[in-house]
């Protein structure tokens, strides 16, 4: 017997919208001269690969001098979705979080689309959902377009995006859930990491002794 399966568009769930255009090359500062942080694929890409988390805590992003209008700016709990890269390349969606360390205002470059949920819709969620592995399939092969290899992502194709949309408390399980096997992932890394540290201090040592 076939299920049916509550699927809804993500315009009818969030709010959808291209990030800031800089017109010339982003300048990062330092902490003193900084006034905004911001969000660029290069940096939310390494958070992730070193992390295996979509949540971005806002402080760890770069500064930049923003000299522009504060309309600009994305408050934590909006989802991040990269809009242009190449086939088969980078389009996991990443999550702004509410961050005590961070008090200065965020911009992201359009290299993204920016994705503010509407009542009744986690942003942990709506990214988790984003990033499930048909989607990401769906997203990185070109998201319906065919016949180049450079992927872009309009906001157009992006509004009929269908997503399963469950009650509250269902997404907040599988939130939970999701948390654990991130942290595994985490845990075995670090692991994985301590052992390769200690197998190339063995072979050194062994490098160094002298043939009996």
């Amino acid at each position: 017997m076939s299920q049916t399966t509550n699927l809804t568009a993500l315009e009818d769930i969030a709010d959808i919208r291209t990030g800031f255009t800089f017109r010339e090359k982003i300048e990062e500062v330092s902490v003193s001269e900084g006034t905004a942080h911001v969000a660029q694929i290069k940096d939310v890409r390494a958070m992730w690969e070193a992390t295996s988390s979509s949540l971005i805590p806002v402080h760890q992003l770069p500064l930049i001098r923003w000299e522009g209008k504060d309309k600009a700016f994305v408050a934590p709990g909006a989802v991040l979705l990269p809009s242009r890269g190449t086939k088969g390349g980078y389009f996991r969606a990443s999550c702004l979080v509410p961050d005590d360390a961070a008090s200065l205002p965020t911009v992201v470059s359009s290299q993204f689309l920016v994705i503010t949920p509407k009542e009744g819709v986690l942003p942990e969620f709506l990214c988790w959902s984003l990033n499930r592995p048909a989607m990401q399939y769906w997203l990185s092969e070109g998201a319906g377009s065919q016949g180049t290899n450079l992927v872009m992502l309009s906001t157009k194709v992006a509004r009929e995006i269908k997503l399963e949309m469950p009650s509250l408390v269902t997404q907040q399980k599988i939130l939970r859930l999701n948390q654990l096997w991130e942290q595994e992932q985490q845990l075995t890394q670090a692991l994985l990491k301590n052992r390769e540290d200690m197998l190339q201090g063995m072979f050194q040592q062994l490098l160094q002794e002298k043939n009996v």
